[in-house]
């Protein structure tokens, strides 16, 4: 229980360092995730990283940290990229229980985590397909074009490469790393909107989160869907 309590507190001093406040529910929603993570992390090879804290911090402080980087709208559709184990999807689900999200991951042993976790957490308005970006483009399972696309794990020239036929018009791709986006391996077609680089708490690294918006869709007089 001290563990518990400790990690909770944990979960409340590090976003709101971020300037992103966890309601005591969604602290009991991100514990039990983290439980579970690690239950199913002893069979599977859902994250290197494995120390309870550093989990938090990495994974469930950093995924937060788009709702600093950019204004997201009120039940915004995002379309969340190699996900892996959730991030930064299911943290982003958890604190905005509005937003609609799908999860694309191709490994079957991460994509039946995120089933059983969504399930667990009573996650609504939250799908998983399981495979490549590329298949998820290419096999009509976009019912509607998303607002915003999220990745924490894929090379930003597959987001480039894919991304454009899968966002609305005024759509942003936001794209995590650990240092700003080199600017000059930017596409002509995509427009570059802004870097937000941040410090993780308990000098876990500096972080950016980069936006980007396809070329002809990014207008001061557009909004995304449900802003």
């Amino acid at each position: 229980m001290e563990q518990h309590g400790t990690l909770e507190h944990l979960l409340h001093e590090s976003s709101s360092e971020i300037g992103v406040e966890i309601e005591p529910d969604q602290a009991r929603q991100f514990l039990l995730y983290l439980n579970q993570l690690n239950i199913w992390n002893q069979s599977f090879n859902l994250t290197a990283i494995t120390k309870d804290d550093e989990v938090v911090v990495k994974h469930f402080i950093d995924s937060l940290a788009a709702l600093k980087a950019v204004e997201i709208g009120t039940k915004a559709h995002i379309l969340d990229i190699g996900t892996g184990a959730g991030f930064p999807g299911i943290p982003l689900k958890i604190v905005r229980p509005d937003l609609s999200i799908t999860l694309v991951e191709p490994a079957h042993k991460k994509s039946a985590f995120l089933h059983f976790i969504v399930g667990l957490l009573q996650l609504k308005c939250v799908s998983v397909f399981q495979g490549t970006i590329e298949r998820f483009n290419s096999t009509g399972s976009v019912t509607r074009p998303y607002d915003y696309l999220t990745t924490r794990a894929l090379n930003p020239s597959l987001i480039f490469q894919n991304a454009q036929n899968l966002l609305i018009e005024g759509g942003k791709a936001i794209i995590y790393s650990a240092r700003p986006f080199d600017r000059t391996l930017l596409p002509d077609d995509w427009n570059f909107v802004g870097d937000y680089t941040f410090e993780l708490p308990y000098a876990h690294g500096s972080r950016t989160i980069t936006i980007f918006s396809y070329r002809g869709e990014l207008s001061s007089h557009v909004v995304p869907r449900g802003t």
